[in-house]
């Protein structure tokens, strides 16, 4: 007998036929059909609460507990109103939540557990053996919370069960056959064949089946780490099975690690979902204590290696009929149950196929450049910056991220740092959310370009800006308009050259060297200095005063007047020397 209790009241809805599916890594679904005597019942104040079917089978209860999260009128029948009610777990309630945020730091295990906690679930227990590697930098992008949950379990071989009771439903996460309760009794099902319609008095399975399937007998990864970037990272593993071309290899790649003992443990668990599609049994039969993720040995199959221990992975539970008498009230009659079972060996690990798709960035985005507080620019030793992405409801900062150069050598080329405030250009490494790098910056509202457009469309060039405060700049522009063409360069305070070589320079007109500063100077430190006006005057003009020297011999012109010193001196006229003063003296 199969009874439904629900939030409308004993016997206001009367369960005439049910069926529940259950898998691993599956939410479940029990839908009922049942029976009232009042037409258009409100289900308002049921929705996404708890409702239970209780079976009653050899002696033992088996519960189904569920949320309802559909009810349908579908008809009249034996005078009843019926109504079809599926239930599903509060899992299933993740499929209705979405959202766009990232998690930094923290083991697959530790975001399953805040996504739970934070949407105000708590029926769920970790029976973990495996230990987990912290992510840097994971994101949820536009997809569910339960599709986010299933991809980071598949990824990393997590998987789930329920455990139902009169009053909840438990999630159970797990990674290894430790974690799988037995089936209630003795944990042992016999086989015993269906016969006429002899019932049995025990729990059983009546029909059994064997099936193989060709499965990838190798499964390979590989990543790359910038910050190393020589390691080799190709991490495998291999099966044992031994028919033809078992040894047919998946290859993927990125792996999502950085250390290739990770690389080898994601190797592993991709391979054992891989293989759980192999040595499946299937079997039918009356064992209503038989759930998803539950355990159980066979006994009495005439071929003695069968008779071992199995677990569920997908059952199936069907009460077909009962039949009521309209009297007023609804009334229980006969149930016939009838199990569908899929079973895989205890002895081999289980991990559940990977079929949650991770959510693709199609294109480039932007994002506003953030930082410590008080500072300008905020990088690391590797000239990553952090990241604010405009679809985070937070307002958290990123991780750190890489930012694209016109040249990166080994201490050599570009460095251009995008600071705190600018929006920059973002694209995603194979689309994949958690791999951003900064390819570019954008001009906005906030950040206008330094030369007012359209009137200076003609200039191109670099203007940074004196940090911290600003009110000083570096630059270097060209001018291109027609006529008006210029190089500019402008040093906000120093400027230093040097040239290893030669340097040559070409003034087709003018060439008015100034300076600012108290003092300027040119020094060769080797060879000659050569000055030669081919055509025209050359004129040197000093306000204060003019020295000439060479060694101990000065000639120095201020003012007052022309001062010659040197240890001897030689005047040398090729035909008239002529010497003037009011007095000369001499001596």
């Amino acid at each position: 007998m199969a009874r439904l209790r629900t939030p409308l009241g004993e016997d206001t809805l009367v369960l005439s036929r049910f069926q529940a599916q259950e898998a691993v890594s599956e939410p479940f679904e029990v839908s009922v059909e049942a029976l009232s005597v009042e037409e258009g019942l409100d289900f308002d104040p049921v929705l996404a609460r708890p409702c239970l079917v209780t079976l009653e089978t050899h002696g033992r209860n088996r519960f189904f507990h569920g949320l309802l999260t559909e009810a349908h009128w579908s008809g009249v029948r034996d005078g009843l109103y019926s109504y079809r009610l599926v239930l599903r777990p509060w899992l299933w309630l993740l499929t209705r939540f979405a959202d766009c945020r990232f998690f930094q730091e923290m083991t697959a295990p530790d975001i399953i557990r805040k996504v739970f906690e934070e949407a105000g679930f708590s029926d769920y227990e970790f029976r973990l053996a495996q230990n987990y590697p912290k992510l840097e930098f994971c994101v949820q992008y536009r997809e569910t919370h339960f599709n986010f949950v299933s991809r980071l379990m598949e990824e990393f071989g997590i998987y789930y069960f329920f455990k139902h009771s009169a009053e909840k439903h438990l999630l159970i996460l797990a990674d290894a056959m430790g974690a799988h309760p037995t089936v209630e009794g003795d944990g042992k099902l016999p086989l015993i064949p269906l016969v006429g319609a002899y019932l049995r008095d025990r729990e059983h399975i009546q029909q059994w089946n064997s099936e193989r399937r060709f499965r990838a007998g190798k499964f390979a990864l590989n990543d790359y780490d910038f910050e190393r970037p020589e390691a080799k990272l190709l991490s495998f593993r291999q099966a044992n099975e031994k028919y033809e071309r078992s040894s047919v290899e998946i290859y993927d790649y990125p792996g999502r690690y950085k250390d290739a003992s990770q690389g080898e443990v994601l190797a592993k668990v991709r391979l054992e979902a891989e293989q759980a599609f192999d040595h499946r049994r299937v079997a039918f039969g009356d064992a209503a204590s038989l759930s998803a993720g539950a355990k159980f040995t066979l006994q009495e199959h005439h071929r003695a290696a069968e008779n071992a221990e199995y677990m569920a992975v997908r059952a199936t539970h069907t009460i077909s009929e009962q039949s009521y008498v309209s009297t007023g009230r609804a009334s229980a009659g006969q149930t016939h149950y009838q199990g569908t079972y899929v079973l895989v060996p205890a002895d081999r690990p289980y991990r559940a196929p990977l079929t949650t798709p991770k959510p693709v960035v199609h294109g480039i985005q932007t994002a506003k450049v953030v930082g410590d507080g008080g500072e300008e620019i905020t990088v690391d030793r590797y000239g990553r910056i952090k990241l604010q992405f405009h679809w985070d409801r937070q307002k958290k900062q990123s991780c750190w991220v890489r930012v694209a150069d016109v040249y990166a050598g080994a201490g050599w080329g570009g460095v251009f740092r995008p600071r705190i405030g600018q929006e920059v250009v973002v694209e995603f490494l194979e689309g994949d959310p958690d791999r951003p790098l900064v390819v570019g910056a954008l001009y906005n509202g906030n950040n206008a370009v330094p030369y007012d457009l359209p009137a200076n469309k003609t200039i191109s060039g670099w203007k940074t800006n004196s940090s911290k405060g600003g009110s000083g700049y570096n630059e270097l522009i060209f001018e291109d308009r027609k006529a008006a063409e210029e190089v500019r360069l402008h040093a906000q305070r120093n400027f230093t050259g040097t040239i290893l070589n030669a340097r040559a320079e070409t003034v087709g007109e003018k060439f008015k060297p100034a300076t600012g500063s108290p003092s300027h100077s040119t020094r060769v430190q080797n060879g000659d200095l050569e000055i030669d006006v081919a055509k025209g005057e050359m004129s040197v003009s000093a306000k204060m005063k003019i020295t000439l020297k060479v060694g101990p011999s000065t000639l120095t012109l201020d003012p007052s007047g022309i001062t010659l010193n040197a240890p001897t001196i030689t005047i040398k006229a090729g035909t008239t020397c002529v010497i003037q003063g009011v007095p000369v003296k001499i001596n």
